[in-house]
């Protein structure tokens, strides 16, 4: 069946809005659980995504998604598994208009798309990194999709970490740490914390980011002009 008419709190999804008349197919009614269940999730919150309101919505019966989620434990693992596929697309878009040959445009494109993914998606923010799925071992897909997104990291660090970097810290350890910075970054704008007083002003968002990226780009030994403006 097709998504019902979309109401004032739950518009439907873009994807969903596609889909042409007719029953879900079999093949594809994971991926409808997965785009409901993330819907639910940006419009109700975590408390609001059950694998029933997600069954309702994609318009089959209560126990349909048991073929594909063994709990909502699952079904919140594949939200967050296609999240962070999400958020990888958007920084390989990003990373589409930065030269090749410009390392440190392309780790700063890199780092700014997950803070503009956490801005964007605070509630797939949270699920992706927060205490709501247990067991995270457990589901391979999650795995695998976090490991893809920190390799994306490092293979963006690896052209700027200085040969004789890896005596003190190697690429993994130096990925890790800009990954923090960035992390960190992205939670503060998450939640809207007032940042602090740099000198005699307050700096936005994008200004704290670009100071990030510069920090980061020092401890690789990057050098940046001290008057160099934000990108």
């Amino acid at each position: 069946m097709t998504p019902p008419p979309p109401s004032p709190r739950r518009k439907p999804p873009a994807k969903a809005r596609a889909k042409p008349e007719g029953q879900w197919h079999h093949g594809d009614l994971r991926a409808s659980l997965i785009l409901w269940g993330t819907h639910l999730l940006d419009t109700e919150g975590i408390a609001g995504m059950s694998m029933r309101a997600a069954a309702k919505l994609a318009g089959v019966s209560q126990g349909a998604p048991a073929h594909h989620f063994q709990d909502r434990n699952g079904l919140l693992a594949a939200i967050a598994a296609q999240a962070f596929r999400d958020m990888g697309a958007l920084r390989h878009r990003r990373l589409a208009a930065i030269d090749a040959g410009d390392a440190q445009g392309r780790l700063r494109a890199v780092m700014l798309a997950y803070v503009e993914f956490a801005q964007a998606h605070p509630a797939r923010f949270h699920l992706m990194f927060g205490p709501q799925i247990e067991r995270r071992q457990d589901y391979p897909e999650l795995v695998e999709a976090g490991s893809t997104s920190f390799q994306l990291l490092r293979s963006v660090v690896a052209p700027l970490a200085p040969p004789g970097h890896a005596q003190a810290l190697d690429e993994e350890q130096l990925s890790f740490a800009i990954w923090a910075a960035t992390h960190g970054l992205a939670t503060l704008s998450v939640h809207n914390l007032r940042l602090p007083l740099v000198g005699t002003q307050r700096p936005g968002a994008q200004q704290f980011a670009d100071m990030v990226v510069r920090f980061c780009l020092a401890a690789l030994g990057v050098p940046q002009p001290a008057d160099a403006p934000p990108r």
